[in-house]
């Protein structure tokens, strides 16, 4: 079998600052190299970002990677590198693989789209004017330019069915991978440690500050479900979002919530292993990583009932209507009594987990490379 040249466009990584769609990709392409790192392998995979984004991503050193000297710091900056030097590298490639949702205005070879969801289309209202025009019009454009559209979950494949008509034959499901499970740290640890120094015990939730992440129901169930259990802490992490101001000024009235902002993958790791339960209550998404870690890590899980959260769950979590104040105080109040329920649950979520581990998630990326360079080799029909 000959093998397929691959280009991972990372141009649209910002470390930090995408949620997340970035350890979706760095997971995957570290699992894709650890399958298949040699020359002669059925796929040879290299990497093309902006300055600045492989040391953020220790995990995917052992990869060819090709840094365009300037910074990710302007969306209309690496909007230029992807039509111009992006476009250039790429005509040494079989197929690239663009990650960032949408295709540059200028493209060579053979190109799959990563759409992690629609939401710009389905719930306009969550963004600016300005990306949502842009957004409005990009997503649609590319998604019908595209060989082959990788989403995260079925949910997200039957939206873009429904929404832009797209032939299923021209959709695969790349779901994301895990983290590597980490050692919690011991108590004398996370106490001198800021961004761990969280008294149990507590319930985590870890989302950039977006207004359909549902913050602040999740503040007012907490404040609610303490009447019941006084020492129970709610913990937040993730970046700034568009709502983050609302979310700070309601952050700082409660009593018993900690906003830690973003931390990164240790200590999340650390967290999610320490929380009494991970709590997802977003209206909104095309997967939900947090959901498939907590689960991985023997957590118990509290998410919406919408979207992609029941897919992803798989019967392994409480849902909740994400509206539903009263549903989330009493989910709240169970989540960490160790119920028989809730530690069936736990273990269901263990098994569920599996099914996402790294080589099973290569196995579907490296499928879905050589599926769209097969397919655009078909003679026109």
């Amino acid at each position: 079998m000959t093998a397929v040249r691959v280009l991972a466009n990372l141009c649209s990584v910002v470390p930090g600052q995408v949620g997340g769609s970035e350890p979706y990709t760095a997971r995957l392409l570290a699992a894709v190299a650890s399958q298949s790192p040699a020359p002669g392998a059925a796929v040879e995979l290299e990497l093309a970002s902006l300055a600045g984004v492989r040391p953020a991503h220790p995990e995917l050193d052992g990869l060819v990677w090709h840094e365009a000297p300037w910074r990710p710091d302007s969306r209309v900056r690496r909007a230029a590198v992807e039509s111009t030097w992006l476009a250039r590298l790429s005509a040494r490639f079989d197929a690239v693989h663009h990650f960032g949702g949408r295709l540059p205005a200028r493209r060579t070879g053979v190109s799959v789209l990563t759409v992690h969801d629609i939401q710009p289309l389905d719930v306009p209202a969550n963004f600016s004017a300005l990306k949502r025009r842009y957004l409005g019009w990009a997503l649609p454009r590319s998604v019908r330019s595209a060989d082959l559209v990788a989403v995260p979950s079925q949910w997200v494949a039957d939206r873009l069915a429904e929404r832009l008509d797209v032939p299923p034959e021209r959709i695969q499901v790349v779901p994301p991978t895990y983290a590597r499970a980490r050692r919690p740290p011991d108590t004398a640890q996370a106490n001198a440690d800021p961004a761990l120094g969280v008294d149990q015990p507590f319930v985590l939730y870890p989302a950039a500050t977006y207004p359909h992440k549902n913050h602040a129901m999740l503040i007012a169930a907490h404040a609610a479900a303490r009447a019941r259990h006084r020492d129970l802490k709610l913990v937040l992490t993730g970046a700034r979002g568009r709502a983050h101001a609302e979310v700070a000024e309601q952050v700082a009235r409660a009593a018993g919530v900690a906003h830690l902002g973003w931390v990164d993958g240790d200590r999340l790791s650390w967290l999610m292993s320490a929380a009494a339960a991970v709590v997802f209550p977003s209206r909104y998404e095309g997967f939900g990583l947090p959901v498939l870690e907590a689960m991985h890590s023997g957590t118990p899980v509290v998410a919406a009932d919408a979207a992609a959260l029941p897919e992803v769950a798989g019967g392994c979590a409480t849902l909740v209507d994400p509206d539903d104040l009263d549903g989330w105080v009493d989910a709240l109040a169970e989540a960490g009594s160790g119920s028989p329920r809730i530690r069936e649950q736990v273990e269901r979520g263990r098994t569920r987990a599996a099914d996402f581990a790294p080589d099973r998630a290569a196995g579907r990326l490296l499928a879905a490379w050589r599926a769209a360079v097969d397919r655009a080799g078909e003679p026109a029909r």
